[in-house]
């Protein structure tokens, strides 16, 4: 899933946005959230905004990023 998604957001244009969350499990979004802290790190991304559930104790469901 972790491939799927990178794949996703290296084929985004520059300037677009990408919502994840819908569809990902809650065990597996916080590998998804440490996957794109790290693209944000090397520059590739911007993490918009992160919701965080309050029903989960606070873990994110969901994310926008943008493609920089």
């Amino acid at each position: 899933m972790l491939d799927k998604i990178q794949t996703k957001i290296s084929q985004l244009e520059a300037g677009k946005k990408l919502i994840l969350g819908v569809g990902i499990k809650a065990e597996d979004m916080q590998k998804v959230v440490e996957l794109c802290e790290s693209l944000e790190s090397e520059g590739n991304i911007k993490i918009v905004n992160k919701h965080l559930n309050p029903k989960t104790n606070n873990q994110p469901d969901t994310l926008l990023i943008q493609k920089v």
